[in-house]
């Protein structure tokens, strides 16, 4: 009796290998892309003993729920989800680091890193990557010698639409940042991002937002922003950069944000998000100002991913030009 080769079987044994061998690779070679994932702290500094809250902007390219990791070397932090607190009791002064990372189930993030630097005392001294911010009176030219130099900028008179963006950023401006005399007496000049807001005139008592508003120099703001290619006639916008726009010799590279299109009540969130990420940076160096730009990218990305303004405009918000 003669045998049937068993051809067929082994065939089919061999195509379903390799089928899973295909299928196998696939998976492998194309790693799945890490989470967008932005971090930053809601102070850059805290006094001795302090405690700090940290916030994780994460997104899920499939839309799932995103589980979040927080880690610190020194002090205690807990946190389950996007956001934690951090006590740095008992620690010395100094900048320390905290991460984060994110994962869906499928995917994780790379590690967000945010740094906190302790005070000696309740007063602000002895720290560095601090925003100051100072009036830039009609007449006057920056001072020289500070780390970054930055600019809130109005590219035009309110209009309707406007005012009320332009008054919440202002707002945040003031209500956010120090004086510059309160911190150059300890804080050396080359370690401080200056923050100037052009106006006409010194106020007569408190200054508030609605003064800024009603005697900002916007002539001033026009000249500052003539050295960006596109027309910008709207705003606030945000100019930062290593020298003095105004000054003599003035040259790129320059950070710009654009808020001219972002929801009222999100302009202060991003004022501050601003002075957040550039105390992540040692901004005086040029390579960590680009990285400025990028950690700003993804986190206005995140923060706003839900809206459509932000999702069609987001290239033109914050770019570093050269």
């Amino acid at each position: 009796m003669s045998r049937t080769p068993r051809v067929v079987p082994v065939a089919l044994a061999l195509l379903v290998a390799l089928l899973l061998c295909i299928s196998s690779g696939v998976g492998a070679g194309a790693a799945a892309e890490p989470l967008p994932l932005a971090c930053s702290a809601d102070t850059p500094t805290v006094p001795l003993g302090g405690k700090v809250v940290l916030k994780a902007w994460g997104r899920s390219p499939g839309g799932r729920a995103l589980r979040y990791t927080w880690g610190a070397p020194v002090g205690k932090i807990e946190g389950r989800g996007a956001e934690a607190r951090w006590s740095l009791a008992e620690l010395r002064p100094g900048t320390f680091a905290a991460s984060v990372t994110a994962t869906d189930g499928e995917s994780t993030s790379s590690e967000c890193l945010i740094r906190v630097t302790v005070r000696r005392d309740a007063e602000p001294r002895g720290f560095s990557r601090e925003t100051a911010r100072s009036l830039l009176s009609a007449g006057q030219s920056e001072m020289a010698g500070y780390g970054l130099y930055s600019y809130l900028l109005l590219g035009a008179p309110p209009s309707e639409a406007s005012r009320e963006r332009y008054l919440k950023a202002l707002e945040a401006y003031l209500a956010l940042i120090p004086d510059v005399a309160s911190l150059e007496e300890y804080v050396p000049r080359g370690e401080l991002n200056v923050f100037y807001l052009p106006v006409r005139g010194t106020p007569s008592s408190t200054l508030t937002a609605q003064w800024a508003l009603e005697n900002y120099d916007y002539a001033r703001a026009r000249s500052l922003l003539r050295i960006l290619p596109e027309p910008n006639r709207d705003g606030p916008y945000i100019l930062a950069a290593l020298k003095p726009v105004g000054g003599a010799g003035a040259a790129g590279p320059y950070l710009f944000q654009n808020l001219s299109s972002v929801p009222p009540h999100l302009a202060a969130s991003w004022v501050k998000e601003f002075l957040n990420q550039a105390a992540q940076e040692r901004f005086w160096e040029e390579k960590t100002a680009v990285q400025l730009a990028q950690r700003m990218r993804a986190t206005v990305g995140i923060m706003g991913s839900g809206l459509p303004e932000v999702k069609k405009a987001l290239d033109g918000w914050i770019t570093w030009v050269r």
